[in-house]
């Protein structure tokens, strides 16, 4: 004898899954799988609920599979673009090492390599935020950029002076290459004739 819950819950997880669509086609299919199980006469109430809540439960794993499946995958990606990342610097000071900034290529236009690189950012430093306030320097809470403006200008300097500051800060940014991709890709018989 066949199991009645089986038997009737894959054609409901199929109903079920058509749903996404949301026309009233795929609406009336579920409503009738859903309707075939209830109208069962050798199934008893629990067989039937548990029919119908097979299908959702079916759902929720594999809602949890794909959640799993993008957790991994974000992890990976963050691990490539990392490795990337260091590949980019490395092949940079192996090109710089060699007094080569640029490298032309057959498939891609040419790999440019930049140098490691500091740089001087000005950073807005707060020293008495209250005092600001009272001068007129914000919005609903500290308007920085109009504090930052009034730092370095001379008509508003004296106004902020004594409660804002700026300081310069050094950023490093590591050395890496640009692949300049080419626009037309050449075709299989340029790139023999070419090599």
């Amino acid at each position: 004898m066949k199991n009645l819950i089986t038997q009737y819950t894959p054609q409901l997880e199929q109903d079920l899954l058509a749903l996404h669509t949301g026309n009233s086609q795929s609406k009336q299919y579920f409503y009738q799988s859903v309707m075939n199980i209830l109208q069962v006469p050798k199934m008893s109430s629990f067989q039937k609920a548990d029919a119908i809540a097979d299908a959702f439960i079916s759902l929720d794993v594999r809602v949890e599979y794909i959640k799993e499946q993008q957790k991994i995958l974000s992890n990976l990606k963050k691990q490539i673009e990392t490795a990337k990342s260091y590949a980019k610097e490395e092949v940079s000071k192996a090109l710089l090492s060699l007094g080569v900034e640029k490298l032309e290529g057959l498939k891609i236009s040419s790999l440019t390599a930049t140098g490691e690189a500091n740089k001087s950012v000005a950073k807005l430093e707060i020293l008495n935020e209250d005092e600001l306030i009272k001068a007129g320097f914000f919005t609903i809470e500290l308007d920085k950029e109009a504090v930052e403006q009034a730092l370095l200008s001379a008509d508003q300097r004296h106004e902020v002076e004594n409660y804002a500051d700026m300081k310069i800060e050094l950023i490093h940014k590591s050395a890496t290459i640009r692949i300049n991709k080419r626009k037309v890709p050449l075709a299989q018989d340029e790139l023999m004739v070419a090599a």
